[in-house]
């Protein structure tokens, strides 16, 4: 099927978050991701960030034929990583909730990079920590005390990757009705805090670990007295990060 492809082909970086790509994107051509996404008739209005990624999916040779990127490029980010596929059993199996929960923690410190850009990562719960700049992710934005890309606002807005994609919430005094500005809060300027290397370790050995049971998913691990799934034993590890992570939160780290 022959194709009109846009002009400015904008790439997907390896671990890139699809709303932020969504967003550069729409930056080059001063389109939102809601406009972008019309224009290919992928959806027509807003929607919940789970649907979002389904049409994403549903629609990945009409996309990457338009917008000139690689399907391997695409697919891959659709696809995710080990350590996402660990987070969605943990996030169904211990907090029955639905396995890519809207939202996203943030970087200050990558985003103040000469060529910013969203990582995927951040917005995995069981990766609490940059590992490049060794702090911890911020979760909110001080702006507008909401975490990024929640909700159905960012399709709507044009952004750089480094402001807040949100709207402000309603003031109870404003009458009903009437649409909130954008926050567009300089996410660079808030501050970083380090994070403990015994910490950055766990999270670096749970990546890896994730990794090797994606590779030898029936490979069993000695624990304790009894031999338990790889699975099962990454499932345990999750659980104890998490439970670290919440100490260190309880103590102001986060």
């Amino acid at each position: 099927m022959w194709v009109e492809r846009w002009p400015i082909t904008v790439h997907l970086h390896r671990g890139e978050y699809l709303p932020g790509w969504l967003m550069r994107v729409g930056a080059r051509y001063r389109l939102s991701p809601l406009q972008i996404l019309r224009e290919l008739q992928v959806v027509q209005g807003p929607v919940a960030y789970h649907r979002v990624l389904d049409y994403l999916s549903a629609n990945q040779l009409r996309i990457a034929a338009y917008l000139g990127v690689p399907m391997g490029e695409l697919s891959l980010a659709l696809w995710g990583t080990p350590i996402d596929a660990a987070a969605a059993r943990y996030l169904v199996h211990h907090c029955q909730i639905r396995p890519d929960p809207a939202g996203s923690r943030y970087c200050p410190r990558c985003l103040v990079e000469s060529d910013p850009w969203w990582h995927a990562g951040w917005a995995n719960p069981l990766l609490p920590i940059c590992l490049r700049h060794q702090v911890y992710l911020r979760t909110v934005c001080p702006g507008c005390g909401q975490v990024p890309w929640t909700g159905t606002t960012w399709m709507g807005n044009i952004a750089v990757p480094w402001r807040c994609p949100q709207r402000r919430p309603r003031d109870p005094a404003q009458r009903p009705g009437r649409v909130q500005p954008l926050c567009r809060y300089d996410l660079r300027d808030v501050p970083a805090l380090s994070a403990p290397e015994k910490m950055c370790t766990a999270q670096q050995n749970l990546i890896e670990f994730a990794a090797l049971a994606d590779q030898q998913p029936s490979r069993q691990l000695h624990y304790g007295t009894v031999d338990i799934p790889i699975i099962e034993a990454l499932d345990r590890l999750c659980q104890r990060l998490v439970a670290a992570v919440g100490l260190h939160s309880s103590k102001g780290a986060v």
